[in-house]
């Protein structure tokens, strides 16, 4: 059975652009896509591979359990997320209630209908992209004792949770946007403190910080929050 640094060594392909480009576009699909279940996803995938970006700053074993950090917070969202039906209506909503609900304005493109800020929420994250990597290799920007990759994903990763953050009211969606926010001041602070009670410190304030989002989500999906 392969061991830690077997396993990193084997990914070590994502150390790299290919690495930063998932960890981009993870966050573009969180910041644009309103769906619950697809945000969870590049969410995981997220968190898996900043684990290995992370390898090449500080020591295998911590990457691992920053990886494994992020797991479980996504498995405390998801959970959360099952528990109010993933934001949908609750399913014992009668019709006659259901026309009381607030629901979320639609706008048709092609065959699907999309909820109305999608078009501007995705020209705005190609927006974010281009100019994180536009602006990521300029001597100002470029943070200290990080390399280019890692400079790259730190701010992207800040960039997307902090517009996430301020453009919905929504306690998951801007419950990503903070722990994207969060991961992305991680990669730059990792590469400043290597210490192993500084990971436990970071590892604990994300399961707070998620265990508030969670309780937060509940609440807003709870049934009176429903009506007007």
């Amino acid at each position: 059975m392969p061991n830690i640094l077997e396993f990193l060594d084997f990914l070590s392909f994502l150390q790299g652009t290919l690495g930063i480009a998932v960890v981009l576009i993870t966050a573009a699909i969180i910041f644009v896509v309103r769906d619950w279940r697809l945000s969870l996803l590049a969410l995981a995938i997220q968190y898996l591979v900043v684990g290995f970006l992370s390898s090449g700053a500080i020591p295998a074993y911590m990457a691992f359990m920053k990886a494994v950090v992020g797991l479980f917070v996504t498995l405390m969202l998801y959970i959360a997320a099952r528990q109010v039906n993933w934001g949908n209506l609750p399913t014992d909503v009668s019709p006659e209630e259901a026309v009381q609900i607030k629901q979320d304005r639609l706008i048709r493109l092609g065959p699907y209908m999309l909820p109305i800020d999608t078009p501007f929420r995705l020209l705005l994250g190609i927006a974010i992209g281009l100019l994180v990597v536009a602006i990521s290799h300029r001597a100002l920007l470029q943070l200290p004792i990080v390399s280019a990759d890692m400079n790259i994903a730190s701010i992207g990763l800040t960039a997307y949770g902090l517009v996430g953050m301020s453009l919905t009211t929504e306690p998951f969606k801007a419950g990503l946007g903070l722990l994207m926010f969060m991961t992305g001041f991680e990669l730059f602070y990792s590469s400043l403190e290597q210490s192993a009670a500084m990971l436990v410190m970071l590892a604990k304030l994300n399961l707070i910080l998620t265990l508030a989002i969670s309780y937060l989500v509940q609440s807003r999906q709870a049934y009176r929050q429903l009506f007007d």
